[in-house]
């Protein structure tokens, strides 16, 4: 076999390992997809231990905007029939807040949106931006906007863990 054989051969070979592994891949299932006991109302439900952090801008008063965090607890619920999600959040400094809207499902993306209402008054609306969950740890980002004597923009994220 000549030196332009063999490389006739070697792409030949290389060729047919691609074919090969494309065909072993079509086998395989998506190992980024999104099994159903991945799916945020399986995984959520339920008690959590973490922190809310807010980044707040565009605050009525000035000296509210910055960033803050506080040490809470949180107690997500699903609605099925529904498709409701709800979260009660008991901050360490005693202040609660509900967070309730309307959940759609999404494998790549999914989405809700509602209102948030605390106990020292403030109310406003949210829409999710993302949702990171597993069996130990979860963190749900939203973009609040506060409506009531307070009115500020927060990014905020939602933040626990649980054994």
């Amino acid at each position: 076999m000549t030196t332009h054989g063999s490389n006739k051969c070697h792409w030949l070979c290389a060729a047919l390992a691609a074919a090969a592994l494309c065909a072993h891949a079509q086998e395989v299932a998506n190992p980024a997809a999104r099994h159903p006991e991945a799916d945020p109302r399986n995984l959520l439900p339920g008690h959590w231990n973490g922190a809310d952090l807010e980044r707040r801008s565009n605050c009525s008063a000035v000296q509210n905007n910055g960033d803050h965090g506080t040490y809470a607890d949180y107690y997500v619920s699903f609605d099925r029939p529904a498709s409701l999600m709800g979260i009660d959040e008991t901050a360490i400094t005693g202040l609660t807040c509900t967070y309730l809207g309307n959940y759609v499902d999404d494998r790549f993306r999914p989405q809700w949106n509602g209102t948030y209402t605390c106990s020292d008054g403030k109310t406003g609306t949210f829409q999710s931006q993302t949702f990171f969950a597993t069996a130990n740890a979860m963190s749900i980002r939203l973009a609040v906007q506060l409506t009531g004597s307070e009115r500020c923009t927060v990014d905020a994220i939602l933040g626990g863990s649980r054994f």
